[in-house]
Formats: structure tokens, C-alpha cells, sequence
């Protein structure tokens, strides 16, 4: 019988170079044109992402426009505010509580999400909505709800998406390459394949859709569209297509369309149908939706 050694390991303590160690808020808010949210400040941090058209961000009376594609950081007891000024923008709000030094480096920081970091924006987004009770429009919230069945370790996959997010930007500020293994798909400029796939589907909002046109005017295969659009954004391309009516019928709403015309405009069986499909995504009824803007 051969002789054993007790052979020694070393185990190698992994350092958090970014821990985020709660969060706070979630919002995705779509406010009228010329909205002006209050001034507040906090002592967490604050991320906001202009997630369609531009407005401003005024921190410490010092007004700065935010492009779409933006994201902006408010640091801890910062005064702030925003405005939209004439147009109806998209803005994702994530608060947290980050002591970590590498943090100071965002001070007052803007930047454009480089493409090749979007799809981590977008999980963050994904996994808050399918983790907790985001309202469509709470500019007052202050405590998070847990769904009744959120995806499983969903708090900790949204926690290490912000991390990486973080991370990420913090190696593009330093010039630090990018790893290539992540890109899970081999399909050319992906990203702008992706964009073109939404391009399509809002410009079809008032038509209806056919998969069948959208490969055709892409060139690729119902299966390969289908499963990298999916990998890509955690949505479907018709989940997204009827995400995307929804976002169009809270403007029509807002602007005072009827019901039954809002179901007409936008293809939709009925007005049952729309009010089903409309529940689904914001989780309420157009009517409930028409009463909380009021």
C-alpha cells in the first residue's frame, strides 16, 4: 500500500474591491413632460440612467443635462432634483448603501453606458421588477416590497449585477480591457442587432407584428433571433413588443385617449384584451393607471 502525505493548501481570502451592502430604492418612472421631481438629498448613493430622451439633473443648484443612454451619480447628503423639460422621458433610479472607497471615484461622475455594458443594466432592471413590487410612478417610495414569489436569490443576483455594473465602468475609467468571455453570443455587432430588433418592434406599435417580417428584414432564422434576443434582455420578442405597447398606451392615456380607442390605435383584439395585457406589465388596470396619475 502506497504511503499518503497530508499535502498542505492555502486558501486565498478573496477581496471585495466593491461591495454594495444594501438597497434602498428602485424606481422606473415615465412622468409627464415638464415634471420637476422635489429637491431631496439622502446618505446613500444614487444611480440614475436616462433610459429614453434627455432631461436634466440639478445637484446643488448646478443643472446638468443627462442624455439618453446616461447614467449620473448622486453621492450621500447631495442635494437633487430632476426636471424634464418638454419631453416624456424614461428614468431608472436604483439607490444603495456602498461604503467601499473605490466608490469616491464616482463623485459627481456622468458617463454614457459604453454598449458593451448595457446588458448589465438591463439585468439590473429585469431582476428588480421580477424580485420586488416596483410602482409605476412613486416619486415618495421609501421601502421596497418583496413579490409574494420573487425569482429565486433574486436579491443577491440584482446586489452582484450593480457590483458588476460598478466594476465594470470603473476599469473602462482606467482603460482596462474588457473580458472577451463574456460575450455569451457570436453574432456580429449584437448589440446593435438587439437595437435594431426594438427599432422594428416601435415602429410597428400602431401595425401589427409578424416574426416572419422581422426576419425577413434582419436576415436570420425565427430560432437564432428568438434565442438571442432572449439571452440578451431576459424578455421575449413579443413580450417586449407588448412591453412596449404598454409604454405606449400610458402616453396615449396620459394625454386623455379613450380607452377604446387607446385598443384600436394599437392593434389590440379588444379592450378587454388590452386591459388584460396592460394589467400584466404594470400591474394595473388602465383605469387604476389613469387614477394614479390624476
Amino acid at each position: 500500500m502506497a504511503n499518503t502525505t497530508n499535502k498542505k493548501f492555502y486558501r486565498h481570502k478573496i477581496s471585495n474591491f466593491l461591495n454594495v451592502q444594501k438597497i434602498v430604492t428602485i424606481h422606473y418612472q415615465e412622468p409627464e413632460k415638464n415634471y420637476i421631481s422635489k429637491d431631496e438629498k439622502h446618505d446613500f448613493w444614487e444611480l440614475i440612467y436616462a433610459d429614453k430622451k434627455d432631461f436634466y439633473i440639478v445637484k446643488d443648484s448646478e443643472k446638468k443635462l443627462l442624455k439618453q443612454g446616461e447614467m449620473a451619480f448622486i453621492k450621500p447628503n447631495q442635494n437633487h432634483h430632476v426636471e424634464c423639460q418638454g419631453e416624456e422621458a424614461n428614468i431608472f433610479i436604483i439607490s444603495f448603501e456602498c461604503r467601499s472607497e473605490s466608490m469616491s471615484f464616482f463623485h459627481d461622475k456622468q458617463y454614457r453606458v459604453p454598449d458593451k455594458y448595457r446588458y448589465l443594466l438591463q439585468n439590473v432592471m429585469s431582476e428588480a421588477t421580477e424580485t420586488f413590487k416596483i410602482p409605476d410612478f412613486d416619486p415618495d417610495l421609501n421601502k421596497l416590497e418583496l413579490k409574494e414569489k420573487p425569482n429565486l436569490g433574486g436579491e443577491q443576483v440584482l446586489k452582484n449585477q450593480l457590483e458588476l455594473l460598478l466594476i465594470y465602468m470603473l476599469r473602462q475609467a482606467n482603460n482596462q480591457s474588457y473580458p472577451q468571455e463574456f460575450f455569451v453570443s457570436q453574432i456580429t455587432s449584437s448589440n446593435d442587432l438587439q437595437d435594431e430588433i426594438v427599432y422594428f418592434l416601435s415602429s410597428r406599435l400602431y401595425d401589427d407584428f409578424s416574426l416572419d417580417d422581422l426576419c425577413a428584414k434582419l436576415h436570420y432564422g425565427k430560432t437564432r433571433l428568438c434565442s438571442f434576443f432572449k439571452q440578451k434582455t431576459g424578455m421575449s420578442i413579443y413580450q417586449t413588443y407588448l412591453k412596449l405597447k404598454v409604454d405606449e398606451a400610458k402616453k396615449l392615456i396620459r394625454r386623455g385617449n379613450s380607452f377604446a380607442d387607446i385598443s384600436n390605435k394599437l392593434y389590440f383584439d379588444s379592450v378587454s384584451h388590452f386591459s388584460l395585457v396592460f394589467k400584466r406589465y404594470t400591474g394595473m388596470t388602465p383605469r387604476e393607471y389613469k387614477t394614479s396619475i390624476k
